[in-house]
């Protein structure tokens, strides 16, 4: 039998504390999390997305979702390693190109800038 620890209006965040339990030894599920991704004016409506887990791991299941709110499980600054930062391909005629798709649903090309 399954309970429900927790609930959460964005699916994306049930499944990252899903795979938080299932790293820390506890079976996981997340419920309605596809028809709050299909239909997301849904997702107050359905109750949320839903994660549960066995009755019997639930108090566990808790404790460490607790853990996960307070910080517990956050990455420290110089822990994480040094990521290169991507070179910025916005362009004047790529946002040109953006509007127009958007305001009148006509697509444009558009120039990269050189070197790219």
């Amino acid at each position: 039998m399954l309970t429900i620890v927790a609930r959460y209006v964005d699916p994306i965040q049930a499944w990252i504390a899903r795979g938080l339990l299932e790293a820390e030894g506890i079976e996981a599920h997340v419920g309605d999390g596809q028809v709050a991704l299909a239909n997301w004016e849904w997702r107050l409506a359905i109750g949320g997305v839903k994660l549960r887990v066995p009755a019997a791991q639930a108090a566990r299941a808790r404790e460490v979702l607790r853990a996960m709110d307070a910080g517990e499980y956050a990455i420290d600054d110089e822990a994480r390693p040094a990521t290169p930062v991507a070179p910025d391909r916005e362009t004047a005629s790529s946002r040109l190109a953006w509007l127009a798709l958007v305001l009148f649903n006509l697509p444009l090309p558009w120039r990269r800038r050189r070197g790219d």
